[in-house]
């Protein structure tokens, strides 16, 4: 379980106990219904590509099924780090769990907002306001998912990072326009 050298614990090892502490069909659960909601907006709201002519952005933005792929893994992945962490089994943090829990689903609902008002609505400043607000966020979300489980904040905070894409990219789409 611990590596030789300084008695410092591997990564594998590390991550082994973190999965044994958590649920890992609950995670499993949670991010397939994440990405089940957005997909259902994605459906929803189709195809970008008039708004896209509209503003003027379709050189700002990558082709259209990459960006939609990577959205998808992107909620995936976040749901999944949530269900990790609702799954946790320690009783120890239950109020960082379902704290984190709260601002997930913030996150996700705020996240979920932001494909309709920009490429169905063409509401660029609602877009970037809430671009902003969903990464302001995502950080709380990742500094509670920390507290409970550092594999799940990690997972967030490379959500964090594409979540900062989004906002790059919407500073870019409003002060084009």
């Amino acid at each position: 379980m611990f590596g030789k050298r300084n008695c410092k614990m591997t990564a594998r090892a590390w991550l082994s106990q973190e999965c044994a502490q958590t649920s890992l069909i609950f995670t499993l659960i949670v991010g397939v219904i994440t990405l089940l909601c957005y997909i259902f907006v994605r459906v929803l709201c189709g195809a970008p590509y008039r708004i896209m002519l509209e503003l003027g952005i379709s050189d700002l933005i990558p082709p259209v099924w990459l960006f939609t792929l990577l959205q998808a893994v992107a909620f995936f992945t976040i749901g999944c780090a949530a269900g990790f962490v609702l799954g946790f089994r320690p009783s120890c943090c239950l109020s960082e769990k379902y704290k984190g829990g709260m601002f997930f689903v913030l996150t996700a609902a705020v996240e979920l907002c932001w494909y309709p008002l920009l490429f169905s609505g063409g509401l660029v400043v609602l877009a970037l306001l809430q671009s902003v607000l969903a990464l302001a966020l995502a950080v709380w979300t990742t500094i509670s998912f920390f507290r409970v489980s550092r594999f799940a904040g990690w997972i967030f905070v490379l959500h964090d990072i594409w979540l900062f894409y989004l906002v790059v990219l919407s500073f870019r789409i409003f002060f084009r326009n």
